[in-house]
């Protein structure tokens, strides 16, 4: 299923793996980058970003298309680099989607901006993930695995196995999951809140003693909408 690809620019490889993994900050609470250093000793990765990089530049197709050339690539502000980000990973059969924490009902667009690309996320976050997701099978939920080398070896599978690999893309011919119908049917209804006062009324939850993993149900009944 995966191929090496070439910049049209420079005709240089700049695919090298089935996996990109795209990580600037290197120390999270998640130990992202422990784990994504021990699933690259047992399968291939390409790895932008300070946290074990080994691709010491973008595309030059991907630069151009998020405009960023000669601008400072810390100040996202100055440049498109959503586009480029959700094109370079449109090119891999996967990308590493792994939370910087690991709480229920954190989930970041590190899930969300793969299966828009077209990518399988390689996801580790929110336990609660699958309450969120439009689609069913639709990614790798790390927390199948008991270790990054099981993970390893799975993903080598699916990699080499385009019937499998295209199983995780079927859902994109059908509807999306009820409970996501119901999250888009709520969000569309409550357009009079502003994400601020959501976040605050969720926040006086939390500071009243709450728990963090019933506040969204619990939010969304007082609405009206469950």
């Amino acid at each position: 299923v995966h191929t090496t690809r070439k910049d049209d620019n420079n005709n240089t490889p700049y695919v090298t793996a089935a996996i990109l993994w795209m990580n600037s900050n290197c120390k999270t609470l998640s130990d992202r980058t422990e784990y994504m250093l021990e699933l690259m000793k047992y399968i291939d990765v390409d790895n932008y970003g300070s946290c074990g990089q080994n691709i010491l530049s973008l595309p030059k197709h991907i630069v151009k298309i998020q405009d960023s050339e000669g601008r400072n690539l810390k100040d996202r502000d100055s440049y498109n680099w959503e586009a480029g980000k959700l094109a370079l990973s449109s090119e891999y059969l996967f990308t590493v989607a792994i939370e910087n924490g690991l709480n229920h009902d954190y989930i970041t667009e590190k899930l969300w901006h793969p299966l828009v690309a077209g990518s399988v996320p390689i996801y580790l976050g929110a336990p609660n993930v699958a309450d969120w997701l439009p689609c069913e099978n639709c990614i790798i939920d790390l927390r199948k695995f008991k270790t990054p080398k099981d993970a390893a070896l799975h993903l080598k599978a699916v990699a080499m196995n385009r019937t499998l690999y295209e199983t995780y893309h079927q859902w994109r011919n059908k509807p999306v999951t009820k409970t996501f119908q119901t999250m888009l049917d709520y969000f569309q209804a409550v357009n009079d809140y502003s994400l601020d006062c959501i976040l605050c009324d969720m926040s006086s939850r939390v500071s009243q003693g709450e728990s963090s993993t019933d506040i969204k149900s619990k939010l969304m009944k007082t609405i009206g909408r469950f």
